[in-house]
This record gives structure tokens, sequence and C-alpha cells, in this order.
């Protein structure tokens, strides 16, 4: 089974990935980045993401986490912090990277007056979030937001939301879940009969596959359509 888990971890971000359909989208948004420069920047709730690498040597980037939660991951940040009480000075950060963290803090409200208050007078939060997509990291995995929720808290926080990207369509979002069950009923399998989990994950492997390369001609259908897997929204502190 290690070796299992090892190619599905090696598999991440290709075509050849049962989560390829959300995760390309994820990284996708990261392109925006390259586009800063010379910005002192907080990575909230960053945990084995660097995203370093999608910016330029011009700018310092500076990655938090929280204790508790962080001890899972391989990559240990510079900050170790909770979200709801940054250990950061007043309007020290030019930029604020929330990658998918929003739906794991039970005080959302205190992290947004948080991440206001570090800000710079026009300093950019960069939010992405999900929609349509499983739960994870429980039990910290506590809510999700719709674009017009999104707009509504940023706005009653202080902050102007100048662009929105919404990932993915209906059509991906059907082909994604449909591996993801996939997925999942090869996990159970698995811890209950390694063998049954092998060969029914062996079979399910093609149609993961099929359904990724579907989703090619699909991506360019229906771009607002009214389900996604969630939305990266770049927004600017009053």
């Amino acid at each position: 089974m290690p070796l299992f888990f090892s190619l599905y971890n090696w598999l991440r971000g290709t075509i050849f990935h049962p989560q390829w359909l959300s995760d390309r989208f994820h990284i996708r948004a990261k392109k925006k980045l390259p586009a800063l420069e010379k910005c002192t920047i907080l990575d909230i709730g960053s945990g084995n993401s660097n995203n370093s690498r999608y910016l330029s040597g011009s700018n310092r980037v500076f990655r938090l986490d929280y204790p508790a939660t962080n001890i899972r991951y391989a990559a240990l940040p510079e900050i170790f912090g909770d979200a709801c009480a940054l250990p950061v000075k007043e309007a020290e950060i030019d930029v604020v990277f929330f990658f998918e963290v929003l739906e794991h803090v039970l005080d959302y409200k205190k992290a947004l007056q948080e991440i206001h208050r570090v800000l710079k007078s026009g300093g950019k939060l960069y939010i992405s979030v999900p929609f349509i997509y499983p739960v994870h990291d429980a039990p910290y995995d506590f809510r999700r937001f719709t674009i017009h929720g999104l707009r509504v808290i940023l706005n009653d926080h202080h902050f102007t939301v100048k662009q929105e990207v919404q990932y993915g369509n209906s059509f991906l979002v059907a082909l994604q879940l449909m591996n993801l069950a996939l997925l999942e009923t090869g996990k159970n399998l698995c811890e209950s009969n390694a063998l049954c989990g092998i060969l029914f994950s062996a079979l399910a492997y093609p149609l993961c596959l099929l359904n990724n390369l579907l989703a090619l001609p699909l991506t360019f259908l229906s771009p607002k359509s009214a389900s996604c897997f969630g939305y990266l929204v770049i927004a600017e502190r009053n």
C-alpha cells in the first residue's frame, strides 16, 4: 500500500491523477502571482505549499501556519501562528495569500479583521475557497461560500473586490465528483481488504482517466455556470 500512495502523490498535478480536474485550476490561478514585485507577502495557512516558486525573487514571503495542524506537513512555515491573532504589526504587509483556508477557520470574521489590520492601505488579499468539493481536513472543515457570499463578507470587512476567477463548470464538477467517489470507494475497500481495494482501484482507474480526457473539450463550455469547484478573488484593503 505505501507504493500505491506514493504513486498517487507522484502523479499529482498530471492528467493521470484522479483529482486533476480540480487541482489544475488551483495551479492555473497561481499564474497570476508572477505579476507581484517587491512585496512583503504573508502566506496564511501555507501547509505544504510553497508559493515562492511562482514569484519573482524581489518579493519576501513569510509562510504561516497553525502549530497543531502544521505537524502533519513536511514543509515547516517561517511563522507559527493563528489566523485570528496574527503575530504581525499593523500595516506591515503588502499582500496576503489566503488559499483554501477560510473554510477551515471557525471565526472567519476575526481572521478577516486580522488580515485587514496587518495589510497596508491599498494592500492586496488573494483568497481562494472551495464551493463544490468534499469535506477535507476533517473535522476542521466548517463551511462553503458562494461568490456572492464572498463579495458580501469582503465588503463588510472593508475590502474592495478587484478580480474574480471561477474554477471549472458544471460538466467538470460532475466528472470530478465521479472520480472522487471512485477514489473514496477504493480507499475504503483498501482499509477493510487490501486485495479487494487494489482490484477495485485497478478497474476504476481507467474510468478516472477517461473522465479527465473527456473534460478537455468540456472545459470551454459554460464558463460561468452555477456549479464550480470554487473561486479565487483578489481584493484591495480600503
